[in-house]
């Protein structure tokens, strides 16, 4: 069945990666607190026969199409909320931004002038002195994100396979933010509802929840680790070939 949705979905190695894979993973999650409550609260057992075997009748291939591409986008959008909070609203302190500054020292100096010295003779951009960086850092981050912009296509057309792989690794754990941001708080809901009718599956939901909450505070810290990874290797990737063409 999930074969058959991949199929329809037409989708690439990162959207299936990084952005389908950590949909699946939320909803299911969401659809086992769901199940459990209904089990407890709503249908007895004889009608949860009927009313499983009535979802698979009436749910075709098409609709199911539909409903992963609404949740995939839309938990891809809310999972920006998250790059906002860690580096503003415009990424302007995104690591690989902040690696092109000589005021970060992420990576060596000989190498930002490598890349600096690229970045001019190839698309006439200038980043500015150290002085200017520090008179005015916004703007400084604003030349070096436009210069990102390049560099990222410049790499993602000389098809770097490790570069590629930091990149689905990154948005698949940033991408899991967005989608345990509608799910969780559903799973808690469902899990107080069995709280407070001292359901049968209060122990079992209790340690999903837990497990769920523990990963998705592992995840966040994740993101920011990720993220650092995949910029690393962007601007190492960068040089390398630009230097080695040299």
């Amino acid at each position: 069945m999930i074969e058959k949705v991949e199929k329809k979905l037409k989708m690439d190695d990162y959207d299936l990666e990084a952005v389908f894979t950590p949909t699946v993973i939320n909803l299911l999650i969401a659809a086992f607190f769901i199940i459990c409550t209904l089990k407890d609260t709503l249908l007895t057992a004889e009608s949860t026969i009927w009313w499983q075997t009535a979802a698979v009748i009436v749910t075709p291939i098409a609709v199911e199409v539909i409903l992963f591409r609404f949740f995939m986008q839309t938990f891809r959008e809310s999972s920006k909320l998250f790059e906002s909070l860690l580096y503003r609203k415009d990424r302007l302190n995104f690591p690989t931004t902040s690696m092109l500054l000589l005021g970060d020292n992420s990576i060596s100096q000989l190498q930002k002038k490598r890349i600096r010295q690229v970045l001019k003779s190839k698309y006439n951009i200038n980043l500015p002195s150290k002085a200017k960086e520090e008179a005015n850092e916004m703007e400084a981050r604003r030349t070096a994100k436009d210069a990102v912009a390049l560099i990222r296509k410049e790499v993602a057309d000389s098809g770097d396979t490790m570069t590629r792989r930091k990149l689905k690794r990154y948005g698949t754990f940033r991408n899991f933010l967005g989608g345990a941001l509608y799910c969780l708080p559903i799973c808690l809901a469902c899990w107080i509802v069995n709280l407070c009718l001292n359901g049968s599956s209060v122990l079992a939901l209790s340690i999903a929840l837990t497990i769920y909450i523990v990963y998705s505070t592992v995840d966040f810290f994740l993101v920011k680790n990720t993220a650092v990874e995949y910029a690393e290797s962007l601007i190492t990737t960068f040089d390398k070939n630009n230097y080695n063409e040299a």
